[in-house]
């Protein structure tokens, strides 16, 4: 008899047979987003410290964000995104969450929004503060995430949010941010590459 049939008869179909044979992982959800977090971290940031800092404030045109930009940019969603995850506050729009107490100092009045230049110029204060703020917003995140649990992770989709964020669950919040991050990271990469530098590959260290 056929190996397919005989699934058949026993009830068993060959998607739900191979499922059955996969182990079984006790590893929290939160603790595997956490891993994923600090990976992302070291990448963003060995990206970050790949460009010159004379080359910090570069951008391929005018329209475009510069180099640097970017990682503010990073931080600052990172930032604002988790924010409204943990905040018992609410924010029903974009002006009211710019004034949230979650948000760390940012370094710089550069804008993280459009193309903009640094208030202060010289190069190494820009590598210097961008660096520093990146790492907090980064540890902002991940240390907020360490003292949540999967239960939590399904909820907040009727918690009142900015339009932008509208319906969203906290793990969407969370998954939305890693994604954002991702995104621009690669506008930054392609930055390098314009500059005629290699970026960082990925190892067995950072595999994203």
């Amino acid at each position: 008899m056929k190996r397919r049939q005989l699934l058949g008869i026993i009830g068993l179909s060959p998607l739900a047979f191979i499922s059955s044979r996969m182990p079984v992982s006790n590893a929290k959800l939160v603790d595997i987003l956490i891993k994923r977090w600090k990976t992302s971290k070291t990448y963003t940031l060995e990206v970050f410290n790949t460009m010159p800092e004379e080359s910090l404030e570069y951008s391929p045109t005018d329209a475009q964000m510069s180099f640097a930009q970017h990682f503010m940019h990073i931080g600052f969603t990172n930032n604002a995104f988790i924010g409204v995850l943990v905040d018992s506050k609410t924010y029903p729009d974009f002006a009211a969450m710019s004034k949230a107490a979650f948000f760390l100092e940012r370094p710089d009045s550069v804008s993280v929004f459009y193309p903009d230049m640094f208030v202060n110029r010289d190069p190494k204060m820009i590598k210097t503060v961008v660096a520093e703020y990146l790492l907090n917003t980064f540890d902002y995140v991940i240390s907020n995430l360490s003292n949540l649990n999967d239960d939590i992770l399904s909820e907040g989709v009727e918690k009142e949010k900015p339009w932008f964020l509208g319906g969203h669950t906290n793990i969407d919040l969370i998954l939305r941010a890693e994604n954002h991050t991702a995104h621009h990271r690669a506008q930054a990469i392609s930055y390098l590459r314009f500059k005629g530098i290699k970026p960082p590959a990925y190892s067995k260290f950072n595999t994203l």
